[in-house]
């Protein structure tokens, strides 16, 4: 018999329905969500450092898992944001955005649970394939990250190497010319599996609904894991990630004089042609992992991280009294930014006074390092145009050599940290923490030569964590820390704005069913927060000084939030939330008056809906999905610009053909809504939401 020939039975049953797998439970943090089919973990250990499952850990938690992200052909944070309960996303420009949480900005990312600023200039998380899921804590990661923001961080947890051998190809088709490969190879490197690697390659070529604006992506991951003893595993990588993208705006669309919106069609766009945003980013990581008896474990890590970004924009300004505007600058902004972050712990059980309780320790090191440098164009960039009807190819690019700004920046953060969990009764567990850090930031402003800068030693961060469990399925926990983050804001001048403090609590409900398998919980979260930067007009800030922002003084934020993730029955999985923040200023500051409403611009109503359905019976090869994400209305506090609120429905279908060949479809945007998903400013900082698109993906695995 030919090679290629396969007896009858065999072709039938690579032509039958899948046979479906009863998931009831998730893999632990040290494992792997890909192959479960689930939209729920079992254990993580972002907020605490403890692992812990869902029920366990006293905050709000979610997770986007690689099947949610297949499911949904979630390719980007931008799109991680759009399913995850009580996040939203504020468009700086098409290639800085910021991530939002209970009315604050998410500071800083973790990866594999160590630090790295959410620098979105040069940040690029366009392509997620080298990652198994996403783990998402709302409120303060205090204990994870030190410094910080109440509003959260996300958890970037890379693909592992398998001791199987796998080797999956994917390929798709979508709307805007948008084609996209992805190839993933894992397996042993010797008979006895003691050696393991994997390597993830992708690439993404695609136009957008903006006009002039497209992108190619490459990454490159590779992986190895080393089983050096019975109880010793090290492992190490790289990974190496490109976003080139044409047409880049550096700030977004303007408004009429009014604040009304413009007659503008979506695949507008404010920037010439010759345009870009271009980043790279490279990562060299290593981890070490040994185990020392009696359930102990020491773990050693460390990444080193270069991200660069090389960009050509126009800044515009209005045409003083009309709806006409002019380039009043083309920019070469060239940042180089540098980050280094290792991680020491030890974690095991313990027993005092007849009870089993567990304890983390450890300690870590970071320092960061950025130079950035903006060159102009002389004369000055002018050209006047119409925004509703003009072409982008008119404008011709200048050349940019006078140097006009320039920041260098010298971070370093040393912590010692501990966090325990005492068993208090069989129902009853109390959770003690404490971080104590060292910071030293420099800056240096290298147009105008001024120097600012502070040193913080011994800042401590305090967590107390207590949860109580009611039944075999509920808890109830509450939990209370406080918030330090030493800024790198400036004021007019040019000087540091004081760091920001406050405290975060939060109460609530938790359910766990299925095992496991399901999650749910309704918390309620206050919060207060001091010397919050607030961002001025540019033309407030002085030479040389390319953003300046004032104090707010004091905000307090609180809502509600209810979430619910996993197997509502089986082959059904569903993730949802639903979020209700109100953030306001307490005490009066700069411009701000008590009572005033704290960042207008961003949503206080939030709705997350996301699910799959694998069919029965005789269709159980195929599974039919949707997802809806809506909000409430924002505005500007400070102009008179308003967007509703509004409703986003997406759709997906899948069929697995053969046991190796799965082909889905995906459609965003069913309706073709048109919004505004971030506004700003009259003349420049609002930005359109994506359009209807679609996207055809075929994955085949050996």
């Amino acid at each position: 018999m030919h090679a290629d020939d396969k007896p009858a039975e065999a072709a039938a049953a690579d032509a039958a329905p899948i046979p479906t797998v009863q998931i009831t439970g998730q893999a632990g943090p040290g494992d792997t969500t890909e192959g479960t089919g689930s939209y729920t973990t079992r254990s993580m250990n972002t907020a605490t450092r403890l692992n812990m499952s869902v029920r366990e850990t006293p905050q709000s938690i979610s997770v986007v898992t690689r099947q949610q992200m297949d499911d949904l052909n979630l390719q980007s944070v931008d799109q991680i944001v759009n399913i995850t309960p009580g996040l939203s996303l504020n468009r700086n420009g098409t290639d800085r955005n910021s991530i939002y949480s209970r009315g604050f900005a998410i500071s800083n990312f973790t990866e594999d649970g160590l630090t790295m600023a959410s620098e979105s200039d040069t940040l690029g998380f366009a392509t997620l394939a080298m990652y198994d899921r996403i783990e998402v804590l709302r409120g303060s990661a205090g204990m994870a990250i030190g410094a910080g923001t109440p509003a959260g961080t996300l958890n970037f947890v890379r693909k592992r190497p398998t001791a199987d051998t796998r080797v999956a190809l994917t390929g798709s088709v979508g709307r805007y010319n948008d084609y996209r490969g992805e190839v993933d190879v894992s397996g042993a490197l010797n008979a006895a599996a003691t050696l393991r690697a994997r390597a993830v390659l992708a690439y993404q070529d695609t136009d957008t609904f903006i006009s002039n604006y497209g992108h190619k992506r490459k990454l490159a991951y590779v992986t190895a894991d080393a089983d050096l003893s019975r109880d010793t595993t090290l492992s190490v990588g790289f990974h190496y990630n490109q976003e080139k993208n044409n047409g880049s705006t550096w700030y977004g669309l303007p408004t009429s004089q009014t604040g009304a919106f413009l007659p503008l069609d979506r695949s507008t766009s404010n920037a010439p042609d010759w345009t870009t945003w271009d980043k790279t980013n490279t990562r060299v990581f290593a981890e070490i992992e040994h185990k020392l008896g009696g359930g102990w474990k020491a773990r050693l890590a460390g990444q080193a991280l270069t991200d660069d970004m090389d960009s050509e924009v126009v800044g515009i300004g209005r045409v003083r009294g009309t709806e006409l505007f002019r380039f009043i600058a083309a920019d070469n902004f060239i940042y180089d930014r540098e980050q280094r972050s290792y991680d020491a712990q030890a974690s095991g059980p313990f027993t005092l006074l007849g009870r089993q309780h567990e304890i983390v320790f450890g300690a870590n090191y970071r320092n960061r390092h950025t130079s950035d440098r903006g060159l102009q164009s002389v004369p000055a960039y002018d050209y006047v145009f119409d925004p509703v009807n003009w072409d982008s190819s008119v404008p011709q690019r200048p050349v940019m050599n006078d140097f006009y700004y320039g920041q260098a920046v010298k971070l370093k953060q040393q912590a010692v940290y501990t966090t325990a969990r005492f068993s208090l009764a069989d129902p009853l567990s109390l959770l003690l923490g404490a971080r104590v850090d060292w910071y030293d930031y420099a800056l240096h402003n290298t147009f105008t030569g001024a120097r600012s800068g502070y040193k913080i030693d011994n800042e401590k961060t305090p967590y107390v964590g207590l949860v109580y469990d009611v039944n075999g399925t509920y808890s109830l926990y509450g939990s209370w820390t406080s918030i330090f983050n030493p800024q790198s804001a400036v004021d007019r001048n040019g000087a540091l704005l004081d760091p920001v403090t406050g405290i975060n609590m939060e109460a609530g409900v938790k359910g766990e069913y299925f095992g496991g398998g399901l999650n749910a919980s309704a918390a309620v979260f206050r919060i207060k927060q001091k010397n919050l930067a607030n961002a001025l007009p540019v033309g407030q800030c002085s030479p040389g000084v390319l953003s300046c922002s004032e104090s707010t003084g004091e905000v307090e934020s609180e809502g509600v939030e209810l979430t619910l993730a996993g197997e509502l029955a089986r082959d059904w999985q569903a993730s949802a939330g639903v979020t209700l923040n109100s953030a306001k200023y307490a005490k009066a500051q700069g411009s701000n008056k008590v009572g005033a409403r704290f960042a207008a611009e961003r949503p206080t109503r939030l709705l997350r809906l996301a699910t799959s359905y694998r069919l029965p019976g005789n269709l159980n090869a195929w599974r039919v999905g949707a997802a809806v994400r809506a909000q409430n209305r924002i505005f500007r506090t400070n102009v008179p610009i308003r967007q509703g609120g509004y409703a986003i429905v997406d759709l997906n279908a899948g069929w697995q053909a053969t046991k190796r060949l799965d082909v889905s479809l995906g459609v965003s945007n069913l309706f073709d809504r048109s919004y505004y998903q971030s506004i700003s400013a009259l003349d420049s900082g609002n930005a359109f939401g994506d359009p209807l698109s679609y996207n055809v993906t075929a994955r085949y695995r050996f």
